[in-house]
């Protein structure tokens, strides 16, 4: 006689603390949290005292709704219970209203918040924001240690402080006018930033921005990204050059800074200059830590007009210290190949040379797999590998 083995029907989420089920919680779109409170009158209270917040008017068949939730969810918290995280995600296509936008973020703002997201890109134009308004006031929140915002526009520069900030993610957002003076305080008051993320910027650098008067940098840098900058306007090298790890999009030749810590540098050209690859030999030259090297050039093909030189001298970093190589978009112009086996002859580390080349033929890659293959190597276990 078999003997079934019965199934337990314990709940066991539910005989877990509040606190772990409340952390658990806040991985949960808000909306997803308050329906938890059907589950059984255990769960009934618990959304509450989660701390953190998440909105997103896409799941809603109108901004009215959707308000009409943020508002209850808000009342329904006891004032002294503080909010952590708050992201607000919303367009104003659906009627969102900066009125409403700014009644939401002052609440945030007194109750302690630390990481805040803003983001308004389902919209088709930026959500301009004048400093008169509460997101404005976002700016002087010395709480925040997370900031991240999307598709907004500043008719006028806050006064910023950010003495606890750590990581700031700038995308589509504007600073209106002729604001350089004000905007460059931004790296004094944030003493301690860590990672900063930059994409299609509208306020940047202008030409000056290597002048002694602003030649500072975010001391404690660890990651900067910084992608979609225009034709005309230069990178802030000095604001970003004590990080480790970089992702950067290039469309012209930048004045050269050091990278004392550099170690994981991402280049992509969006364009093709003059001078292109002796410029990077100059900027590896100040990278003496650098040990991974990813170079793209998916946005820079074209005519070459690059004129190749191999330098006299090999950068520390390659001869020392590089790791690793990776070429994306690869198509073996003369330039592209001579500088490879410029790394592979040179680098004496090297443990592998990456080459992605899913621009062309299978017959171009064998071609090219074959002239790679017999450059001579500077390290005797670096691997050729091929994409």
């Amino acid at each position: 006689m078999s003997s079934q083995r019965s199934i337990p029907t314990l709940d066991r989420i539910s005989t877990l603390p509040d606190s772990v089920i409340c952390h658990i919680l806040s991985f949960l779109p808000t909306k997803q949290s308050v329906t938890t409170t059907i589950i059984s009158k255990r769960w009934n209270p618990l959304w509450l005292s989660v701390l953190t917040l998440d909105f997103d008017d896409q799941k809603f068949s109108d901004f009215a709704t959707f308000r009409h939730l943020i508002y209850s969810v808000m009342l329904a918290r006891h004032t002294t219970l503080p909010i952590q995280s708050l992201r607000l995600k919303c367009g104003i296509s659906s009627g969102c209203n900066p009125y409403d936008i700014n009644r939401i973020v002052r609440a945030a703002l007194q109750r302690g918040i630390v990481n805040l997201i803003l983001d308004f890109s389902y919209t088709d134009f930026d959500f301009q924001i004048g400093l008169s308004t509460t997101i404005s006031s976002v700016f002087n929140c010395r709480n925040l240690v997370v900031l991240k915002l999307t598709c907004l526009t500043f008719t006028v520069v806050p006064q910023f402080n950010f003495p606890l900030l750590k990581t700031l993610h700038l995308d589509s957002v504007s600073f209106l006018g002729d604001q350089n003076e004000e905007f460059y305080k931004f790296v004094e008051l944030c003493p301690i930033l860590e990672e900063l993320q930059t994409t299609n910027m509208q306020f940047w650098v202008s030409n000056d921005c290597d002048n002694g008067k602003y030649n500072k940098c975010f001391s404690n840098l660890v990651r900067a990204k910084i992608c979609n900058l225009t034709w005309s306007w230069n990178v802030p090298f000095a604001w970003i050059c004590n990080a480790k790890f970089l992702h950067i999009e290039l469309s012209k030749e930048q004045k050269v800074h050091t990278f004392h810590n550099l170690t994981h540098f991402e280049l992509i050209f969006k364009s093709v200059w003059q001078r292109k690859w002796n410029w990077l030999v100059e900027l590896l030259e100040h990278c003496p830590k650098l040990q991974n090297l990813t170079l793209n050039q998916l946005y820079g093909h074209g005519i070459d007009k690059d004129n190749w030189k191999e330098p006299k001298n090999v950068p520390g970093c390659i001869f020392s210290q590089l790791r690793k190589c990776s070429f994306i978009a690869y198509e073996g112009s003369e330039c592209e190949f001579r500088f490879a086996e410029y790394i592979l002859k040179s680098a004496k580390v090297l443990r592998t040379m990456t080459i992605n080349a899913s621009l062309v033929d299978i017959n171009l890659k064998h071609q090219m797999l074959r002239d790679l293959s017999l450059c001579p190597r500077g390290s005797a276990t670096c691997k050729l590998s091929f994409d």
